[in-house]
């Protein structure tokens, strides 16, 4: 079993994440560890808002916009809220493509979106 690549912080009551470099392919082990470390965050994060930080993230595909959209509907489901910062290039592209800033909003910094949630 391979171990994801993310770094999860807490700042001012709000669950940060900060991914790694590149989430493109489904079968990568990494990529199935970060799946579930995200939806166990979702499930777990009190309050139930996340941040996911893409500050060093080069690529990513859209099986993990899958996984995204089900951390989404996770934290829905228990009246929380997810916002995305500092999606540069490709990872800005993708998400700009995808217009998945109408289902959560997108920031350029992490001091953005944490205050968004701040609680």
């Amino acid at each position: 079993m391979s171990k994801s690549d993310l770094e999860t912080l807490t700042l001012d009551g709000v669950t940060v994440i900060v991914l790694g470099e590149q989430y493109d392919n489904l079968n990568e082990p990494s990529l199935e560890a970060a799946a579930a470390e995200l939806l166990e965050i979702a499930q777990s994060a009190d309050p139930p808002l996340i941040v996911v930080d893409m500050v060093r993230t080069k690529f990513f595909g859209s099986a993990f916009l899958g996984t995204l959209f089900r951390v989404w509907r996770r934290l829905t489901a228990r009246n929380g809220k997810l916002c995305v910062c500092s999606a540069k290039g490709p990872c800005a592209d993708v998400l700009a493509v995808t217009q998945v800033d109408r289902l959560w909003d997108v920031f350029d910094t992490r001091e953005e979106a944490i205050k968004s949630l701040k609680p």
